[in-house]
């Protein structure tokens, strides 16, 4: 049985106030009123705070320390915090103190301070062995689908034969957590190096995309986001690729795509991907494209008309520059001004941690020309920036 739920968009909310007044009496006098006068509504007050790249991770006392922060995901709470889920990694867990965390999440007032604040596998030992003996969580998908987060999460290790994408669902952002196991993996999908999940819905349907420079997929879930809609021997005949994989069976990282993520602005859907080295220090290649379709399912286009994964097709959203490299796997956020902003992975050069991933936000500007977004000069700021329009806390 698919089960139903009411779903809507995750948006800023304005909260509007009705005030009563008595009702005129033709100039009579009024009637007796309270010598309080009424608790007036709350004052919901916004800020910008200045920061500069790579962002700063706090302990719970309020230090900065650094913490490898891979393939990031973000949402906007119901409470005015922002949410953050990167890939397995060490941190600092609270009065645990520094531990490995296979599934972090971190909040922020401002999107540019974090702070650890709870852990999708903590108190679940158990609920990520269903794939490899040696695989991590990585690249995390964080979706609201009614009343509750449902957080997705590749189980995957290096060379893996059968990765798959996993499942587990919050009353909040920080949990409860119940952990329902895996979705899929390859050979039940047949997508090959099947990981990075993007959860979506759409006309009030859950979709999710996903795969590896093999070509991005795409299937429909149940309506509470826990199983593919099509199951067992239907699934794979459901399986639909919005970019396919044109590379006669062999990875071209150049040409094919990962980390997808995808955005729906003025009737079109853009699709966020990244191609490139990934894992190479400051050699690293990595970089953010973009392209455009009118459907979900594609054709998505770059802003000359060209097919993505078709040579090196796409308009770059942000690349390698000589202080950060290795640019990618980004999620996208609104503000409360309506303003989209990129988040995403980089190794920062001059920084004592260079070999390892840092956390980087960045404007999304739109070209007047072709209506493709990018950050300014197309590489990750690291001077000071004026940022998000957020609540004030």
């Amino acid at each position: 049985m698919k089960k139903v739920l009411s779903i809507a968009m995750i948006a800023p909310v304005m909260l509007a106030f009705a005030g009563c007044s008595p009702v005129s009496n033709g100039g009579a006098n009024p009637p007796d009123t309270p010598d309080t006068p009424p608790e007036k509504p709350p004052v919901v007050e916004y800020e910008r705070v200045n920061y500069t790249n790579p962002l700063k991770i706090l302990k719970q006392d309020g230090t900065e320390y650094f913490v490898t922060t891979a393939d990031p995901d973000i949402i906007l709470g119901d409470d005015g915090y922002f949410y953050m889920y990167p890939t397995n990694c060490q941190c600092e867990m609270g009065s645990k103190g520094m531990m490995f965390d296979r599934g972090p999440i971190f909040k922020s007032s401002n999107m540019t301070e974090w702070t650890w604040c709870g852990s999708v596998f903590d108190g679940h030992p158990d609920e990520g062995n269903w794939g490899h003996k040696e695989a991590g969580v990585w690249a995390p998908s964080v979706v609201k689908i009614g009343d509750k987060y449902n957080y997705y999460y590749s189980l995957s290790a290096w060379g893996d034969d059968n990765p798959g994408i996993g499942v587990a669902v919050g009353d909040s952002p920080t949990g409860p957590w119940t952990h329902y196991g895996k979705v899929l993996d390859q050979n039940m999908s047949g997508v090959r190096n099947g990981i990075d999940p993007k959860v979506l819905i759409d006309d009030d349907t859950v979709y999710m995309v996903w795969g590896s420079f093999f070509g991005i997929a795409c299937i429909q879930l149940t309506d509470d986001g826990i199983e593919p809609f099509y199951n067992g021997s239907e699934l794979k005949n459901h399986v639909t690729y919005i970019i396919a994989d044109n590379t006669s069976g062999g990875m071209d990282i150049d040409i094919n795509y990962e980390g997808s993520y995808i955005i729906k602005k003025d009737g079109y859907y853009y699709f966020f991907g990244s191609q490139g080295t990934c894992l190479d220090g400051m050699n690293s290649t990595y970089n953010v494209k973009v392209g455009r379709s009118e459907s979900l399912f594609g054709p998505y286009v770059d802003g000359q008309g060209k097919v993505l994964a078709e040579e090196s097709n796409g308009d770059l959203v942000v690349g390698p520059s000589e202080t950060v490299a290795g640019v990618g796997h980004n999620a996208v956020i609104q503000d409360l001004a309506g303003d989209w902003w990129l988040v995403y992975h980089g190794f920062y050069g001059p920084g004592e941690n260079s070999g390892e991933r840092s956390l980087f936000i960045d404007k999304l500007l739109w070209d007047e020309t072709t209506g493709m977004p990018y950050v300014k000069d197309r590489v990750a700021s690291t001077t000071e920036q004026t940022g998000p329009k957020v609540y004030k806390k």
